[in-house]
């Protein structure tokens, strides 16, 4: 077996709310041997389906299936219903989804008066229902099996704020602290499955091409040999003991051309989304009429002006330590 992840984030960009990087991996019984990596993403590529004319889920860049504003339908439906595919069930809560993608300790979230309990404990689904998630799941299943395809798990690091900033200001870069995320989630990869023959896509952060000495800094007992640097992909071999080679690629708009990347994508703004609402309606119940907001950067200055200090109730070194990022 082969198994092929993705990586890609949401929210490096805004002012306010957490940055999300997720996680999508799939099995590809290649049988006889592994494929090159060309062959497998030709065979994940009849996953990328964003309309929702077929029975399935959807599956491509979030930013073409949700927009800002709009409903959460699609890319809900399509991080439930994988949920699903990879646990049996469907998350009716929050908590439930996040214990799922990020693991037991929530207490990071807990201690944010805009989350805690009113975000973990918000029911699920937010904009889809639960016949259609469970009818779609049960149809992508039936499409998966039939191209030797399973989908196994998701994973998810969300960065809120306070940490994305203690990080990003310890290594003057938030550049760091995504890639540090990222490779949060490389591990969990590399961990849950150590036998398998392992591919991971990674969607490309900015400009940087040359990654070798950035993963030497998180896998320091691993040998990271350069495959290729080029203007669109960055690829490495991850040698650890014990285990074949790990292909890790960096590539320019993965999460448009590559399946696993692409619902990382969809898994990673559906997170944000619910985390983002959570944040909305708590100042919306203090700050009555507010316009809520997406967090990034222009929008977040109105938001900010507008709700002031949210009636008394949020201290200004409050708001500087948990509410806006330092970068």
């Amino acid at each position: 077996m082969t198994i092929v992840a993705g990586i890609d984030e949401v929210g490096y960009g805004p002012t306010l709310g957490p940055l999300v990087v997720a996680a999508a991996v799939f099995r590809i019984d290649d049988r006889d041997a592994p494929k090159p990596v060309h062959l497998l993403d030709r065979k994940l590529k009849a996953l990328l389906r964003t309309d929702r004319e077929h029975d399935g889920l959807c599956i491509g860049d979030s930013k073409l299936l949700y927009t800002p504003g709009a409903t959460i339908e699609r890319i809900e439906c399509s991080t439930l219903g994988h949920a699903i595919l990879a646990r049996g069930l469907v998350p009716l809560e929050v908590r439930v989804l996040l214990e799922r993608l990020v693991g037991k300790d929530l207490a990071e979230f807990e201690r944010v008066p805009w989350y805690g309990r009113a975000l973990l404990d918000m029911r699920l689904p937010r904009a889809t229902n639960v016949d259609d998630v469970l009818a779609r799941a049960d149809a992508q299943r039936l499409f998966l099996g039939k191209r030797g395809i399973t989908f196994l798990n998701a994973y998810v690091a969300p960065v809120e704020v306070a940490r994305f900033n203690h990080l990003s200001e310890r290594a003057n870069s938030k550049a760091w602290t995504l890639f540090a995320a990222t490779c949060q989630l490389i591990e969990r990869i590399i961990e849950r499955y150590p036998r398998d023959d392992l591919v991971i896509h990674v969607d490309r952060h900015g400009a940087r091409r040359q990654y070798a000495a950035l993963l030497e800094s998180f896998f320091p007992f691993s040998e990271v040999t350069p495959l290729h640097e080029r203007r669109d992909e960055s690829a490495y071999a991850l040698k650890l003991p014990g285990r074949s080679p790990i292909r890790i690629d960096f590539k320019i708009k993965a999460d448009m051309t590559r399946a696993p990347v692409a619902l990382a994508s969809v898994i990673a703004k559906t997170v944000r989304e619910l985390f983002m609402e959570s944040l909305n309606t708590w100042f919306a119940a203090r700050c009555p009429g507010i316009r809520p907001t997406a967090g990034y950067p222009t929008d977040a200055q109105r938001f900010l002006a507008d709700i002031g200090d949210a009636g008394g109730q949020l201290p200004p070194e409050l708001a500087a330590r948990l509410l806006i990022r330092s970068r």
